[in-house]
């Protein structure tokens, strides 16, 4: 993309969203007067988007600006600036869109891992969990079997008190 630095400079008189610079920057950049260009502080990495004016009266290698604009880039008076022709809202769009497809997709990869790491800690959990019932389970069954047997014996024991020896249980 065709772009140019030039030394930025508060305009006389307040016209936010509009650039004058010499006519001699337009073959440079592509563009024709009314057209779009980017101004960009590269330390920042903050932009404005404004339309130019071309002007013969303005020196070459300048671009003056309104305070506006020099606020919201972060630079003052005879700082650099880059001056890029703006692509058309289509490319920007496009420009965007695959931007989002490429996040959504590490996105979704980064979401597919954790969901198959958290599937397979529930997995492991589960089997865990199961196993310990399954042993506490045998281990009530055999208690339970063992105070039955008891208590069986006990019930044995006072029936034959009860009724003498002589009946059989």
């Amino acid at each position: 993309m065709q772009e140019v630095r030039l030394t930025i400079r508060k305009r006389a008189f307040p016209s936010e969203g509009r650039v004058r610079f010499n006519v001699a920057h337009l073959p440079a950049l592509g563009i024709q007067d009314g057209e779009k260009v980017d101004l960009i502080n590269e330390e920042t990495k903050k932009s404005v988007t404004t339309s130019v004016i071309a002007d013969t009266m303005v020196r070459e290698g300048q671009v003056r600006v309104s305070e506006e604009d020099l606020k919201t880039l972060g630079l003052k008076d005879d700082d650099e600036v880059l001056v890029k022709k703006s692509p058309l809202l289509k490319e920007k769009l496009s420009k965007a869109a695959a931007e989002a497809n490429v996040s959504i997709a590490k996105g979704v990869v980064k979401l597919d891992k954790a969901v198959r790491k958290t599937a397979g800690e529930v997995k492991t959990g589960a089997t865990k969990t199961a196993d310990t019932v399954k042993k506490e389970t045998k281990k009530a069954s055999a208690n339970l079997g063992k105070a039955a047997s008891k208590t069986a014996k006990k019930v044995k024991k006072t029936v034959k008190k009860a009724t003498g020896s002589e009946d059989e249980l």
